[in-house]
């Protein structure tokens, strides 16, 4: 197993020098661009990008692993937003070109609430079509990721997208936290698509309250997922996502609100619970780069074990 390790460093500053300083003092050379200096990254134009952006990227000697692009999050029925955001698509595709970057992530469309799934099949997979269209005939690939609340959130949808859609330009990103989030056990959800998925979003999440926690304090074995990646020799990036605002910031409201805990008891619960694992009073201060360079010590450390262990 060779892993490239990147991350959505926006977690830590949304300041793009913030980020390359984290970048650089953890020794790393890869970014997953999300929010730049405040900004969207599927809000800038290819032009904007190379004038303001890349040359610092440059300076610093960052690529990127993956763009973290908002696509495919919109309503399956906003036909406008969708319009708008095959614009956008292009406009990432030769932003990509120009980091020489390969993949793009995106998504598969909210769906209604307590819709059948079924009934926009269609809908969704003609419309991932169209997002394919955008980058034949150039070396990028989309990513679709299974976020909470889309068509592709599960592992038989998100499957079934794949294997409907049909082209190379697409494949799967596989993000435990998230078939989590949904109900589904992360560990079937592995078995079911590492077939399909090249990419892997490193965050973890509590199977009871349903909040993200350290990579290794939840229900996802990694150490039977990174051990099977081993064995296949996977080659590839990793890139890191623990979401640390609701942690890093959102615990001293659940501590020292009053009644807090009673109104987010599942957030209190969970607090707690990591606080216990790694040896934190409610008055530690943690900060989000505390955060993130606990779960970079985390998957260097999975990956190490993983490679002693084959």
């Amino acid at each position: 197993m060779l892993v490239t390790i990147s991350g959505f460093y926006d977690e830590v500053s949304q300041n793009l020098d913030e980020q390359i300083a984290l970048v650089r003092e953890l020794g790393e050379k890869y970014i997953c661009p999300r929010r730049i200096d405040g900004k969207n990254i599927a809000d800038y134009t290819a032009s904007e990008f190379q004038a303001k952006i890349k040359p610092r990227l440059d300076a610093a000697g960052i690529g990127f692993s993956s763009i973290g692009s908002p696509i495919g999050k919109v309503n399956v029925n906003d036909e406008e937003g969708f319009k708008r955001q095959l614009v956008q698509l292009k406009e990432l595709v030769n932003i990509a070109a120009s980091m020489n970057c390969k993949y793009i992530r995106i998504f598969s469309f909210f769906i209604p609430k307590g819709a059948e799934h079924s009934r926009y099949r269609d809908a969704v997979i003609g419309k991932m079509k169209k997002f394919v269209e955008c980058v034949e005939g150039t070396d990028v690939i989309l990513l679709h990721e299974n976020e909470k609340g889309i068509y592709g959130d599960t592992a038989d949808r998100a499957a079934e997208i794949y294997d409907a859609v049909g082209s190379e330009k697409l494949k799967l990103a596989y993000d435990a936290s998230n078939f989590i989030q949904v109900g589904e056990n992360p560990n079937e959800a592995y078995e079911k698509l590492k077939d399909k998925v090249v990419y892997y979003h490193i965050k973890d999440c509590d199977k009871e309250t349903k909040v993200e926690v350290p990579m290794g304090l939840g229900e996802t074995d990694y150490k039977k997922i990174f051990d099977d990646l081993e064995e296949r020799n996977y080659t590839g990036f990793m890139t890191l996502e623990p979401h640390t605002a609701k942690y890093a910031v959102g615990r001293k409201y659940i501590y020292f609100v009053p009644f807090a805990r009673y109104i987010a008891p599942k957030f209190y619960k969970a607090f707690r619970y990591i606080d216990e694992k790694l040896g934190n009073t409610p008055t530690t201060k943690v900060t989000r780069k505390d955060v993130f360079v606990l779960q970079y010590k985390n998957l260097k450390k999975f990956i190490e074990e993983a490679g002693k262990r084959a």
